[in-house]
């Protein structure tokens, strides 16, 4: 009896050979047909999954926000306050191996989408989502004495910013971004002391 083919894992699989591919060489280092030899699948396979390079970058960024929210999730649980936000925090930051990985893949796809708006659109997405995560944990850690009274929004803008640096210093400059100096650094903006030097 022949086998059922999984759609969804084919897709998947397809995903997961672009991500080594843009880990390895960059957004301009992928093309069609090393991306099918990767994957296991001939040029023309490709077709029957995706509608062209274009949705499989698309489909490879949104994969990467993805896993990062499924960790967010995981880490930050029912918590709330100054332990959720410091949770989520470490989830996009480039801490880990896979988040390092991720970090490769994200701002190679950065490049892509300051010329396709849809990518734009799933960065932008993500971006507000977990902003706005970030200034409702804030929020709760400062009426629970956790943190102290700063400008939340103002807060927000300053701790998403340098984590988007980090991401691109990860990739850039590793021996800058250690993961002593990321947390010291993280723990400096929640306390307030980053935006009082700005």
């Amino acid at each position: 009896m022949p086998r059922l083919v999984d759609h969804d894992e084919r897709r998947r699989a397809i995903v997961a050979a672009a991500w080594r591919i843009i880990a390895d060489r960059g957004i301009d280092g992928i093309n069609m047909r090393d991306l099918a030899t990767e994957a296991g699948y001939t040029n023309g396979a490709l077709s029957h999954y995706f509608s062209g390079k274009d949705e499989i970058l698309r489909t490879a960024f949104e994969y990467v926000i993805d896993a990062t929210n499924q960790r967010i999730d995981t880490s930050v649980g029912r918590r709330r306050g100054g332990q959720a936000l410091h949770r989520l925090c470490i989830e996009i930051m480039p801490l880990t191996d896979e988040a390092k990985l991720e970090a490769r893949i994200a701002v190679s796809l950065w490049q892509r989408a300051m010329t396709d708006p849809g990518m734009a659109e799933v960065n932008n997405v993500a971006v507000a989502a977990w902003k706005g995560r970030m200034a409702t944990y804030w929020r709760e850690a400062i009426d629970g004495d956790e943190l102290p009274a700063v400008d939340v929004d103002a807060g927000v803008e300053v701790l998403m910013t340098t984590i988007i640096g980090l991401q691109v210093n990860a990739v850039l400059d590793p021996a800058s971004t250690s993961r002593s100096a990321q947390l010291a650094l993280l723990d400096t903006i929640l306390a307030g002391r980053a935006s009082a030097t700005l």
